[in-house]
Order: structure tokens, then sequence, then C-alpha cells
């Protein structure tokens, strides 16, 4: 399937649980922030968040990209507001991108307070050459997204390239990390072998249902983390998902790394102490672009 009958399979690293974590009584988020970063680059970490309130005031990012994934069946969407001066809805399905390079401050909140926004938040580093590109902001809606057909299965292309399929995020050159996100639904009793390039790291979050992962049984809020890709890899391999009797739904994300120096601290990823400094810095002095709050807490 996918072209991917010949293929040896992709190995698996291991099946992790997503651990809880509660910002306050109603907003939460499982979360995949793994000790060694080796295993995800050029990814830092995601959240699979559930936000029902108004909660992430105006804050900064600087050196990677910070990417909202809206889940098809969210109940609701979040509204972005930054520093570049966009102001928009992420409705269910959506991918909203914010590439900080340089710096941005944004703000983000349930489109319809009390009904939940659910999706990932997705945390990509940016390489050296690139941490101090201007900000940007990339949007993709849900009706542009490719989608690949399968018996039972569906690929939805949010970014990257799948079965000949590409996300429209990819036309823009100012994209700095190029990486594949797909959003997977796969009906019950159904089955893909998912091709993954050998020289690409890769993990799946398994949003809903559940499936065997290879041999690997995985369910809603677990990860399925690929072994790392060797440096000097080529070629690509398959991942074998197959649903039982409730079907399930999933994000596989995909990207070579970038192989360079991590120092990630709370919303600014360098590749040392000094550009951490540097980026706290300039967001004191303002150069990030200023954005009032739009609600108290």
């Amino acid at each position: 399937m996918c072209g991917s009958e010949l293929l040896t399979r992709r190995a698996l690293h291991q099946v992790v649980d997503m651990p809880h974590h509660a910002f306050d009584a109603r907003t939460h988020a499982r979360m995949f922030h793994p000790e060694h970063l080796g295993l995800i680059d050029p990814f830092i970490g995601v959240d699979l968040f559930h936000m029902p309130q108004n909660f992430f005031l105006p804050h900064p990012h600087g050196g990677m990209s910070a990417v909202t994934l809206l889940l098809d069946d969210s109940p609701g969407g979040v509204v972005n507001r930054d520093s570049l001066g966009d102001h928009s809805t992420i409705q269910p399905g959506d991918l909203h991108w914010t590439q900080a390079g340089s710096g941005i401050v944004h703000e983000e909140t349930p489109s319809q307070p009390g009904r939940a926004a659910i999706g990932l938040q997705i945390f990509v580093n940016m390489a050296r050459r690139h941490k101090q590109d201007p900000a940007a902001v990339f949007k993709v809606n849900r009706a542009d997204m490719p989608v690949w057909q399968g018996e039972g299965v569906q690929v939805k292309v949010a970014a990257g390239s799948f079965a000949g399929l590409s996300s429209p995020i990819g036309q823009d050159p100012r994209w700095a990390t190029r990486v594949d996100l797909l959003a997977i639904t796969l009906a019950p009793n159904a089955r893909i072998d998912l091709p993954v390039d050998n020289a690409a790291n890769g993990f799946l979050i398994v949003t809903a249902g559940e499936m065997m992962a290879n041999d690997e049984p995985a369910r809603a809020d677990q990860t399925v983390v690929l072994a790392p890709a060797p440096a000097d890899a080529a070629g690509r391999s398959a991942l074998t998902l197959q649903t039982g009797a409730s079907g399930a739904h999933a994000v596989l994300l995909a990207g070579v790394p970038l192989r360079e120096p991590v120092v990630p601290y709370g919303p600014f990823v360098g590749n040392s102490r000094q550009d951490i400094a540097a980026y706290a810095q300039a967001f004191q002095r303002g150069d990030m672009g200023l954005l009032e709050p739009s609600f108290t807490r």
C-alpha cells in the first residue's frame, strides 16, 4: 500500500505514555517531551492540549517554531494573535505554523470560551543558519490539505508530502524546517504500510482508539517512537499500522535531523546558553514586538 509493499519494516524504539499535565482545573494536556531529543530531532516535543477557556497570555518564542494542528473533531477553534499583526481563527483541522526565528510574541485563546479547542501544539527546531531569520507565519486550511484515500484509511497531508501529494506550506521558500505532518484516520480492521524515509526521525501520536504499530500495541495518549535515523541512512522503510474493532486516529511526524547542539529554555531554543541569553534580552528590549493581552487571569 502507498508503494510500500516491498519495503522492509522501520524498527521501533519504544511506545511511551504521554504524561498528563493540568494547567488549571479545566485546561490540560498530554505531553511528549523526551529527555533525549536526538530521538526526535528536528522536533522538540508535542502537547496534545485541551483548552476550553482563556489561558495562554502573550508570550515570546525564538529559535524554533510553535505549530498548532487542531484535530478534525475539535469542538472549537483557536484565536491566534501575534506581534506581526496576525489575528486569525484556527478552525478544526487547520494548521497554523508560527516560525519564530529571531523572535515573536503570540497569544492563543479558544474561539468560543467554554467550547474546548483540542489539538497538537508541536515544537519544531530551526537550524543554526535560520535561527535569526525574521519571524513568519504560515497557514494551511483544512480544505486545502491534500488527502490520500485507501481502503479504510485516510491520510491528510498537513505539512510536507505523502504518496505524491504535497501540502501548500511547502510552496513558501521561507519555511525553514521541512517536515512531514500526516493526520491519519483508520477505520475498524484497517491496515496501512506508511513509507518513512530512513534519513528521517519520526514518531506517531495516537489521538483516539487503538492499533498495532508493527507488532507493538498502541492506544490513545501514547506515542510510537521510531528507531532514530543513522547519519548515513538512505532509502525508505515502512511503519505498519493495523486497527481492530475500534479504529483509530493518529498523527505521524517525521523529519531529517538537524544534528546540532540543542539548548531549550522555556520559549527559546538555541545552540548555546549565549543564544538563550540573547533571545531573552531581545524580548526584554521589545525587539520581538509588543502584544497587549486580550484577557486577564
